[in-house]
């Protein structure tokens, strides 16, 4: 749940961050493409737990898809609840978004789960916590760095 909550927050905070520009222009610093992240984000899970380059080349393809299915949950259910503007929408639509995001979690909490036992095959309990740990860890450098990002403007 923590996770969710974190990746939320990061999207979020991109959000914000990205609404801050003023319009027509783009922030100084170059935004990181997918491949980039997921670079980055290999690197750092890998090195902080540990993983050998097999198990490295066995985990993160599974990793990373199921990072793309969670994305894509995500994404279709906020593109739905911004449909129609905040001040337009009426009771019993925000009523159904809520319900709508809620379904989304246990969706990502199903994949997560699904995924898990697939990841229980390529590594032991331990490695995997340390993944888990590290992947919270990865998150918070990168809230860490848009803060101090934004704090420069």
């Amino acid at each position: 749940m923590k996770r969710h909550i974190t990746t939320l927050l990061v999207g979020l905070v991109c959000l914000m961050a990205a609404a801050q520009q003023p319009q027509g222009q783009r922030p100084e610093r170059p935004s990181m493409t997918l491949e980039e992240f997921q670079t980055k984000q290999k690197e750092f899970i890998a090195q902080q737990a540990g993983l050998t380059e097999e198990e490295s080349d066995a985990f993160f393809p599974l990793y990373f898809e199921l990072q793309g299915k969670k994305h894509e949950a995500n994404r279709s259910a906020w593109k739905e609840a911004r449909r129609v503007p905040p001040h337009e929408r009426t009771e019993e639509e925000c009523d159904k978004m809520i319900d709508a995001l809620a379904d989304v979690k246990i969706k990502c909490a199903t994949l997560e789960k699904e995924y898990l036992a697939k990841f229980k095959k390529i590594l032991p309990a331990k490695k995997l916590m340390r993944v888990q740990m590290a992947e919270n860890r990865f998150q918070r450098e990168i809230l860490k760095g848009i803060q101090q990002g934004n704090n420069k403007q």
